[in-house]
């Protein structure tokens, strides 16, 4: 599952209206692979000589962070950032370091409407508060102390931590914009959230499709896997293609078939099981066609035994079985 971890920097701390974006990085986080890949960068452009003296003297322009002239200069105004951007992020779950700067004072509104209305975005939870949940800075005043990233680093973030190790090439890339430049902050926040996720300290909502065989839709077996499920992801919505067997009732399969993946497109992750015999685990053609669409889209997937394991193979073993063994799993025994 991805989580997009956006940073702007801005020409102030007021919000929208009153100040302006200069600069956005959105990074690409893999929760389960702690894999991050830079999906955009740009600094957006201004006539800046039509700004106020304060805004051309705001303090990332007077520590020289970024330079007047760069923006004055950058080749993409604010509109055509804006469209960019929303156009890489519909549908996508997001998070900042601090979700109320980057989201409810500035992109959240116009012209950016990076809002689950215009652009049907999922804000997970914001790393900043999950940070601070977590690590818990010792304050003499009642009022917890929000942890900024430079302490999310000092505290979570080290040479050996996974995903550092996975993104090094990419770190060594974003370095060389310097600290407080969106790249870099960007980086760095995907970094402590892939972190917070390996500790089990950050849990994100998803859609989960549960692909299970028609032999047990409605049965103690489907309520006891859909158990796990729910414990593992208390919070997710479970897609489950047994609650619309009625209303799919007069459709062909090849139509009840496209309908399923329909769902799992829409879907973050898929889940599925698989009948023991023989002790070993099988399952029919639909659950099989299931995970192979989900592995073609790069779906995060999960073989459901007492507990999840990613790492599985699913192959053909007879297929003249549509409804059991059509296909065989093995498992490897990496559990989640």
């Amino acid at each position: 599952m991805d989580i997009y971890v956006i940073d702007i920097e801005t020409t102030g701390l007021d919000g929208w209206q009153k100040d302006h974006v200069v600069e956005i990085s959105i990074m690409k986080a893999n929760l389960t692979k702690q894999k991050i890949e830079q999906v955009y960068h740009s600094l957006v452009h201004y006539n800046t000589t039509k700004w106020d003296e304060k805004t051309q003297s705001a303090w990332i322009f007077e520590k020289g962070i970024i330079k007047l002239e760069e923006i004055q200069k950058a080749k993409k105004d604010v509109k055509e950032v804006s469209n960019e951007v929303r156009k890489i992020l519909t549908g996508k779950f997001i998070s900042a370091y601090n979700n109320n700067f980057d989201f409810d004072k500035f992109l959240q509104h116009e012209p950016w409407n990076v809002n689950p209305e215009k652009c049907k975005v999922k804000i997970a939870p914001c790393i900043m508060l999950s940070t601070t949940d977590y690590i818990k800075i010792p304050t003499k005043y009642k009022k917890r102390k929000l942890v900024n990233l430079s302490e999310a680093r000092k505290y979570l973030l080290n040479e050996d931590t996974t995903s550092i190790i996975n993104n090094k090439e990419l770190e060594m890339i974003v370095r060389e914009y310097g600290v407080h430049r969106a790249n870099c902050d960007a980086f760095y926040s995907a970094c402590v959230l892939l972190e917070l996720y390996r500790r089990k300290k950050y849990r994100v909502y998803p859609r989960i499709y549960y692909a299970h065989s028609m032999q047990i839709y409605s049965s103690k077996r489907e309520k006891k896997e859909t158990k796990i499920i729910k414990k593992i992801f208390p919070k997710a919505e479970i897609i489950n293609p047994a609650k619309y067997e009625k209303k799919w009732k007069k459709l062909s399969g090849k139509e009840v078939m496209a309908k399923c993946l329909d769902l799992i497109s829409k879907s973050e992750i898929v889940i599925f099981s698989a009948i023991e015999q023989d002790n070993k685990d099988f399952v029919g053609r639909g659950v099989y066609v299931e995970v192979k669409f989900a592995q073609e889209i790069e779906k995060d997937i999960y073989f459901l035994k007492e507990t999840l394991e990613s790492d599985f193979s699913i192959e053909i073993y007879n297929d003249d079985d549509w409804t059991l063994k059509f296909s065989i799993i093995q498992s490897k025994e990496k559990k989640v």
